[in-house]
């Protein structure tokens, strides 16, 4: 998968800043609206290296196959699903500040409303990346 450099790099960047802004499993304090929906993603964010995994090795079934069409269809479903979640973070990042998102820094009303949203989106994405994961499974016999 070809990917901007630069584009990686912000989206690690803020998938540390989410990460390292998320409260443990052992606190006892009620989760906040932002830190349900950075968990949601932290979620989805452990399913991408299985991403990566299923891509190489569908890509490595097509390379010795004739009938590609199943292997390539599957791939490019994985790569659909990590480009939507690149999108979703490097959208998500332009619309919240890092004190919002590691330290709760109050929301403004708009931006409540936007994360109700942001909350919709991640749960799609999360869907779309177990569905094509699912798919390139069952194409591998896994």
């Amino acid at each position: 998968m070809e990917f901007n450099t630069k584009f990686i790099t912000r989206c690690l960047a803020v998938c540390f800043l989410i990460l390292s802004g998320t409260v443990s499993r052992g606190q006892e304090k009620e989760m906040t609206k932002m830190q349900q929906v950075m968990a949601q993603h932290d979620e989805v964010m452990d399913e991408m290296p299985k991403l990566s995994k299923l891509i190489n090795q569908l890509q490595t079934k097509a390379n010795a196959s004739y009938k590609k069409e199943k292997y390539e269809n599957a791939i490019s479903d994985l790569k659909l699903a990590n480009k939507s979640m690149m999108n979703w973070m490097a959208n998500f990042g332009k619309r919240f500040e890092a004190d919002e998102m590691m330290k709760g820094k109050e929301l403004t009303e708009e931006k409540k409303r936007w994360l109700l949203e942001e909350e919709k989106k991640v749960a799609l994405l999360k869907e779309e990346i177990e569905i094509s994961i699912s798919q390139a499974e069952r194409v591998l016999g896994n």
